[in-house]
Parts: C-alpha cells; sequence; structure tokens
C-alpha cells in the first residue's frame, strides 16, 4: 500500500511494544530518553487513547529498527531486559501448495508464500485497528491491515493476492520485460524496464517486487482465498526501480535499504495467523523458494581495538553483554570476540560496527574527548606536490588566477585535444561526466565560456592538475599545468590594454622554463585546436615539455565563446619540466659597464627567430652576454620578408669593453650570421 507518512519518521505505540519487552516501572519520558540516548531520537510523543505514541527519527542504515521488535530489541539491550517469547505458530489445516519458480536469483534470493483459503474480507478488529491509527496507517480490511500490522510489527513488508486472479495458478519471479506495462494498486499504468523485478503469475505480471501489486489481482469484498507473499529482494534494484517510477511506499523504503533475508517465514505465519483469528478460514504450510542463501556474518572484535576506541572505559565482558542482548551470538576468548551477526543486521560488516554498537550502549556522552596520540616518525616527500605548489607560484607570479576543473568531462571534448583512447567511466550519472579527462584545457575552456557568459571579456586562468590516459591494460596519471588568457593585456593599471596574443603563452611557459632552470627549443607545430600558423611547441632534448597558441575559431565556437575575442592557452607538461631542472648555480656579477648593440635581419618567414638565437649562441662569444628580440616586423598575410631585430650585450668581468673592441667583436659576429643563414642585414 502507498505510505500515509515518511518512514524515516516513524511512529512507535508503547502498547505495541509491550507484546515483546516488559516497560513495567518505566515512564514514558524515561522511555523517550534512553531512545534518543541510543541514537533513536524521539522526536515528539502524542496520546492516542490509553497509549503513548513515540515518533521516532531513524538513520536511513536502521532498517532493523523500524518496527516494533526492532525498538524492542535496542530497548533490551539498553535496559538489560530479555524479549518476551513470541506466541506459538498454529499448525497448518490445509495441504495447499503452488508452485514458485525464482527467474531472476540476482534480483530476489527468497520468495516464501502461503495459502489461506475461506476468509472473510470485513473490517479487522478494533485492536489492529486502533494500532494502526497510533502508528499512521489507514485500516482498510481485515486481510491488508495484517500484512499492514506485521511490517509494522516486524519490520518486513508483506503482500496479499487475490487467489482467484493468479492464472495458474503459480508465482514466478522474473525481470520485467522491456516496456512491459502493469497496472499497480494506485490506479497507475506504469511502463516497466528489464532492470525491474516483477511478481508475475502463469501469463502476466501481477506485482511490481518490492514496491506495490498490482490491481489485477488486489484484495476485495469478493476475495475468498487469499496467497501471502514475504520475500526478499536486491536493495539496489528495489532503489532503482523506486526511483525510475518516483513510487515511494513502505515496502520499497525497507527494501532498499535492506530487509531481513531470514525472517520470511516467521512473518508469513504470524500473518497467516492472524488472518486466520481476523477473517476465518484455514491455512498451509509455508511455501519458501530459496534461490540463493544469507548466511549470518562472523565479525572479530579484539579487547585492544575496543579499549583504544574507548578510552579504556568498555572491556570485552562489557560489548558481550550488549552484543548478546541485541541478539548476536558471541564467543568469547582472552583477547577477542567473535561476533555472529543476525541477518536482519545488514548494517554490520566490519569490526568498528560492533565497537560502535558498544559505545551506543554505554553512551557517547561517557567517552571522555581527547586529542589523539601522534608520533613523529619518517616523512615520504611527494615530489609531486612541491612541483606542483611551485608551478602554482610561478604561475599566480605571472598574473594568472587559479581554477579547480572536474577531472571528468564528455567525450566529445576529449576527442578535440586528442585522438588517444580514453578512460571511461562506466556508471557515469550522466554523459557529460563519462570520460576521464585527457587534457586541461576543456575545463578551462568551458571556465572561459562561464566568463563570458556574464559580460566578463577579460582575463587569465590557470589549472595545476592531472590528466588520465590508457597504458595497455592499466591507467596512467600525467601530471600538467594550463593557462589560458583572452582580451586585454598590459604592465600596469594605466596602460591601455592591448589584445593578447601568441607571445604572451610562449611568455609563460619561458618563465616556467626560467624557474626550473630549463633551457627550451621552440619549433613551430600544427594543432587541431589552434589557428593555424600561430602555435609552437617547447623541446628539452627531443622531449616536448609544452605548446602554447591562438585557440582556433572552430573550438571557441564548440565552447559557445564569443568569437571576437583572441584566447591564447597552453598546456605544460611537468614531468618534462621537472626531471630536467637544473641546480641552482652562481655566476660573477661583472663590475664593469657593458655595452648594447643591435641588428637587423631580413629573411623569410620560414626561418624562426628561435633559430637565430640559437646560431648566435653556438659562435661561443666570451664578450656575448645576452641576446634577445629586440623588434619583429611580420608582413600581414605572410606575404613579405620578415624584419628581425636583435638586441645584444656584451660585457666582460675583469675590464670595461671599448666601443671599438665591441665593433669588431659585434662586426665579426654579424659576418657568421651571414654565412651561415640565409638572411641580410638591414643596419
Amino acid at each position: 500500500m502507498l505510505a500515509a507518512y515518511n518512514p524515516r519518521d516513524m511512529k512507535i505505540s508503547r502498547d505495541w511494544l509491550s507484546d515483546f519487552i516488559d516497560l513495567s516501572g518505566i515512564d514514558d519520558g524515561a522511555l523517550a530518553a534512553r531512545l534518543t540516548e541510543i541514537g533513536h531520537a524521539v522526536e515528539a510523543t502524542e496520546s492516542h487513547g490509553d497509549d503513548c505514541v513515540f515518533e521516532i527519527e531513524f538513520t536511513t542504515n536502521r532498517v532493523d529498527a523500524m518496527s516494533h521488535l526492532g525498538i524492542a530489541r535496542e530497548l533490551c539491550a539498553a535496559l538489560g531486559r530479555d524479549l518476551l517469547p513470541r506466541p506459538s505458530v498454529a499448525a497448518a489445516t490445509i495441504g495447499d501448495t503452488i508452485p514458485i519458480r525464482i527467474d531472476t536469483p540476482a534480483m530476489c534470493s527468497r520468495y516464501t508464500g502461503l495459502v489461506v483459503r475461506g476468509v472473510k474480507v470485513a473490517p479487522s478488529s478494533a485492536k489492529i485497528q486502533r494500532r494502526l491509527e497510533a502508528v499512521g496507517l489507514r485500516p482498510i480490511n481485515n486481510v491488508v491491515d495484517v500484512t499492514n500490522y506485521v511490517m509494522m510489527a516486524l519490520g518486513h513488508p508483506l503482500h496479499a493476492f487475490d487467489l482467484a486472479f493468479l492464472q495458474g495458478p503459480e508465482i514466478v519471479v522474473r525481470a520485467a520485460k522491456q516496456g512491459e506495462t502493469m497496472t499497480t494498486l494506485d490506479g497507475v499504468e506504469r511502463k516497466l524496464d528489464s532492470e525491474m523485478v516483477v511478481i508475475a503469475d502463469a501469463k502476466r505480471g501481477v506485482a511490481l517486487g518490492g514496491v506495490m501489486g498490482g490491481e489485477n489481482s488486489e484484495i476485495s469484498e469478493r476475495t475468498t482465498d487469499v496467497l501471502l507473499e514475504c520475500a526478499h529482494f536486491n536493495a539496489s534494484t528495489i532503489r532503482r526501480s523506486s526511483r525510475e517510477l518516483a513510487l515511494y511506499t513502505d515496502a520499497s523504503y525497507r527494501f532498499e535499504r535492506g530487509a531481513d533475508p531470514g525472517d520470511t517465514i516467521a512473518a508469513i505465519e504470524l500473518a497467516a495467523d492472524l488472518i486466520v483469528s481476523e477473517a476465518g478460514g484455514r491455512k498451509a504450510s509455508p511455501i519458501d523458494a530459496v534461490a540463493r542463501v544469507v548466511e549470518p556474518k562472523e565479525v572479530s572484535l579484539r579487547r585492544v581495538t575496543l579499549q583504544t576506541s574507548s578510552a579504556g572505559l568498555i572491556d570485552l565482558d562489557v560489548a558481550a553483554g550488549v552484543l548478546s542482548r541485541l541478539g548476536m551470538g558471541v564467543a568469547e576468548s582472552p583477547d577477542a570476540l567473535v561476533v555472529t551477526v543476525p541477518t536482519w543486521r545488514g548494517d554490520i560488516s566490519e569490526e568498528i560496527d560492533l565497537i560502535e554498537e558498544a559505545l551506543r550502549f554505554h553512551g557517547f556522552n561517557r567517552i571522555p574527548s581527547e586529542l589523539p596520540r601522534v608520533t613523529t616518525g619518517d616523512v615520504t616527500r611527494n615530489v609531486w606536490v612541491d612541483v606542483e605548489d611551485r608551478m602554482r607560484d610561478i604561475l599566480s607570479g605571472c598574473g594568472l588566477s587559479e581554477v579547480v576543473t572536474y577531472s571528468f568531462i564528455p567525450p566529445a571534448q576529449n576527442a578535440l585535444f586528442r585522438s588517444e583512447a580514453t578512460l571511461d567511466v562506466t556508471n557515469a550519472l550522466t554523459e557529460n561526466i563519462s570520460s576521464m579527462r585527457l587534457s586541461l584545457l576543456p575545463g578551462l575552456l568551458q571556465s572561459v565560456a562561464y566568463n563570458w557568459s556574464y559580460g566578463i571579456r577579460d582575463g587569465a586562468m590557470f589549472e595545476v592538475g592531472r590528466t588520465y590516459h590508457v597504458a595497455g591494460k592499466l591507467a596512467e596519471e600525467k601530471h600538467r599545468a594550463a593557462f589560458v588568457m583572452f582580451g586585454a593585456r598590459s604592465d600596469h593599471w594605466s596602460e591601455r590594454g592591448r589584445q593578447a596574443d601568441f607571445f604572451d603563452g610562449k611568455g609563460v611557459v619561458e618563465v616556467v622554463a626560467s624557474a626550473f632552470h630549463v633551457e627550451l627549443e621552440w619549433e613551430r607545430v600544427e594543432r587541431s585546436y589552434f589557428s593555424a600558423d600561430t602555435a609552437a611547441k617547447a623541446m628539452i632534448g627531443g622531449r616536448e615539455a609544452a605548446v602554447a597558441g591562438v585557440v582556433s575559431r572552430d573550438l571557441l565556437k564548440a565552447f559557445d565563446i564569443g568569437s571576437g575575442v583572441t584566447l591564447v592557452a597552453g598546456e605544460i607538461e611537468l614531468s618534462a619540466i621537472a626531471e630536467s631542472a637544473a641546480p641552482w648555480t652562481m655566476t660573477d656579477v661583472s663590475r664593469y659597464p657593458g655595452v648594447p648593440m643591435v641588428v637587423a635581419f631580413m629573411h623569410k618567414p620560414d626561418l624562426e627567430y628561435g633559430t637565430i638565437v640559437r646560431a648566435i649562441r653556438a659562435m661561443e662569444i666570451p664578450q656575448l652576454r645576452d641576446v634577445g628580440v629586440w623588434d619583429r616586423f611580420v608582413p600581414e598575410k605572410g606575404e613579405g620578408e620578415v624584419k628581425t631585430a636583435l638586441g645584444l650585450w656584451y660585457q666582460t668581468l675583469d675590464r670595461s669593453l671599448t666601443q671599438e673592441e665591441v665593433g669588431e667583436v659585434h662586426a665579426r659576429l654579424v659576418e657568421k650570421i651571414l654565412a651561415a643563414l640565409p638572411v641580410r642585414v638591414i643596419t
């Protein structure tokens, strides 16, 4: 049936609790306080006739406590009392049986059925109606009320079918067929898929397993023969079905959190006895189909771990008493307990879970608060953390702002930057985060697009992070840094900004290289995501260390960035930089003045500036201290010759150079350049 309340804020009747535990001598306030102390917060109490009803907020992992029996177990441990014996089960009076088959063990491990014949559907007794109303459920009729009553008493959902409407009659537990439809008890036709579990008869589905029964087999005033169902379903299957169909019930809430797979016989026998008592008729023996046995777990609890966690206040004998009263099997040894965890406690799987149980009943507030002891041992230095932190400092010093983006991106974005295989996320929530990134640039461009959409037209950002690659049958991480610059750039706030260009990106890479004392060699490169003739790669001994360029118009369009902007981007391989870094060295500083000289060349566009500079440095002229670009002119559309002007600095450590000496050295240098390269001097 549909839930009449939020199952997490469940109501518990004191009168009903008394069926399971003796509560004499404890008033309502003390009982509420003790329940709150052990982790079941009592949000409110209310009177219902002579009964006191506690409204309790349960944590979602404690489905075992979402019943009167479950709360009674908790109170046994908290109050040091025992569970009252359950009433004996009446013997079967008929031999009816129907075939039950589980075709999908992964979705349903156990299905128990029981036939009751000759019932008369009518209102249920005053006691059952009163108790159901006390906990917020609306009475319907004696058969349906019993299934709800047993669920609230023992915690396991049940369902009742009108046996006359089952064809065969037989029960088949199977996966739904793709596109199969079913009208549920709420009168809504629902479209199912193959990842939902269906309870079917010989010809069609009659219930959506673990969620809601079907309209075609519901109990009515004409019902005389009933088939009771009590099953155990896979929690994730029910959780997915409930959310996919937006159908939330008392049953689905419990099944998707792990109902007890071991109590189906007890629950269905109690339900059958109550139906016979309420509606007359005769019951048969249970029909138990088990596709997969769920055994109780064994977990060890060590004395030293318990005492450390409890500041020495709790010993094994105290823990053994608590766990035994909670219904667990306890085998004691001098230094540990071997605890058999019953199937209804699916939330317990590790030693720390048992420690939490002992602490919960001892009282967390009684454990002293103190800082844990720590010792200073050997500290393993993480080289990559140091490199990444240093890279952040350098890029921040270049005027860039750090951003952090997702490592998961759409597969289509990876394809824009790399042609290699990708690491895909098999359980991704959406397509937009289904692939691990091969480059940091997609995330940065998304950040630019976001800022652009808010009218920000100038910016410079960087990210230091990792990319993820396929390496045979393994995955490989690569440490990288990337940056983007767009809009106006200037060296001072008072200057009129110029548009970012390729040389801004190249300059960032060179600042990084300088900080790590690395020599770079630049080469032209063509990349699909850069505009033609606007990109270069930095090499270190034949290894690519970085790339920088102007992002292409097509890529800007793909990221919804305005076409009127020039966006410069670059990516740096941290491993290439860090592994090539040279040690710090000191050099002498000359006390004598240097002499600047300028020389300008005309040459074809295919002769790169770096080639000219490398040729000059290869001459190893002792008096030449430095060389760099002074000016450069490239004709529009790349037609005609390029003018490159170089600035040279001549200086020695032991004396001042005369103008004549510099002129002679400079003239010889120019002659060597003319002989080595296809250039002509214009000054």
